[in-house]
């Protein structure tokens, strides 16, 4: 998979809901990413270990870097959320759809 497959599975995930903000006061003209791969430590849940290559797809605060992402799964085609960690990112695990994550931050 691409950036500009993730990419495009973003923008099918959106929809017209372009003027979508959240509690983090988010909009997606200025968080919305370029797709990129990162490794996280993986507290995702249950039998979670060790670290998972994720694409990240939205910055909280993209000029900083410093706040929640939204990451996409290649392999369960899930989003799901990441943040900053003591010793490097952590992802915290999956919240199924592009906009249920988003409204989950």
């Amino acid at each position: 998979m691409t950036a500009a497959d993730v990419r495009e599975i973003v923008k099918r995930a959106m929809g017209s809901e372009w003027s979508r903000t959240n509690a983090h006061a988010c909009d997606f003209k200025r968080c919305l990413v370029e797709p990129y791969m990162r490794e996280f430590e993986d507290c995702g849940g249950p039998g979670a270990a060790g670290t998972v290559r994720l694409w990240v797809v939205l910055e909280e605060n993209p000029e900083e870097c410093d706040g929640y992402q939204i990451v996409f799964e290649e392999q369960s085609g899930e989003f799901g959320l990441a943040c900053p960690g003591l010793h490097g990112p952590i992802y915290l695990g999956r919240y199924g759809s592009f906009l249920r994550t988003f409204d989950a931050m």
